[in-house]
């Protein structure tokens, strides 16, 4: 990934998507806002204990910063599931900007129109985006244990594929920063779920003396792989937000009294 620093903000872009004018994105870090302790700096989080004029003043520094209409910005109140809503209709620009999710349930977005921006937020969680480049269908989604579980990754490529005729080859994706295979401890019973379903769980489950490691970046690498998206399409950022939580929020780390940072894209007319 390619790091700059806008107005003061630290923001992270895929390298695979940076060529393509018809897009926008970025990851955004915790660095460059004016949310105070345990959610310093930049917590894009809703739905955390930090101060609305906080989050509010975060959420147009980025704007600005990427110059977007915070009026398109577009998200879901996120539940650790597999549910892909596809967002079709354009925010009414008439209508004030407010802190809210424009949906509830969902841990998938999907649109082909320009003006929308979607976001996802996470901490320690995958942020993953898919990118058509030639239909030019774009995604973002919140992919955890319990969603990689759900297969969201590869669900959402069908979902291109099927509502806007998507061919997976011409799918981009950025598997973006979250917990790594180095700290991502679970219980048996969490790694039984994976080997049940998996016929492939060996490859990205370690089995230590203390216990099961998951690689969540490489259960949805083999997601995607599985619907013929190319190898060369996806971009893993291999950052830990657990052993960079100077950098982004970590949920595990931080023990649940922490931000989120967020997954955004939209798309240009």
């Amino acid at each position: 990934m390619q790091t700059y620093t806008i107005d003061g903000i630290k923001l992270l872009f895929f390298e695979n998507l940076s060529s393509h004018n018809s897009l926008f994105h970025a990851v955004s870090t915790r660095i460059g806002g004016v949310s105070r302790e345990p959610f310093e700096s930049f917590n894009l989080g809703l739905n955390t204990e930090d101060t609305y004029e906080n989050i509010l003043s975060n959420h147009m520094a980025l704007s600005k910063a990427l110059r977007f209409d915070l009026q398109t910005l577009t998200s879901s109140h996120q539940v650790h599931g597999n549910n892909i809503i596809s967002v079709e209709k354009k925010p009414d620009k008439r209508t004030p900007f407010t802190l809210e999710h424009t949906f509830s349930g969902f841990d998938a977005l999907v649109t082909d129109q320009p003006g929308i921006t979607l976001m996802v937020r996470v901490a320690d969680c995958i942020p993953i985006i898919f990118f058509d480049t030639v239909k030019k269908v774009l995604a973002v989604v919140h992919a955890g244990w319990k969603g990689t579980l759900g297969e969201i990754a590869a669900k959402t490529v069908k979902e291109m594929v099927n509502r806007y005729s998507s061919r997976a080859c011409d799918i981009k994706a950025g598997i973006g920063p979250s917990i790594g295979p180095c700290c991502y401890y679970v219980q048996k019973y969490v790694a039984d779920l994976y080997y049940n379903k998996f016929s492939d769980a060996e490859i990205f489950i370690k089995k230590e003396k203390n216990g099961f490691f998951i690689d969540l970046w490489e259960a949805n690498r083999l997601q995607l792989i599985g619907q013929e998206c190319r190898e060369e399409n996806i971009e893993i950022s291999a950052l830990c937000t657990s052993c960079n939580s100077h950098l982004f929020f970590s949920n595990r780390r931080e023990q649940g009294k922490t931000g989120r940072f967020g997954l955004l894209a939209g798309l240009r007319a």
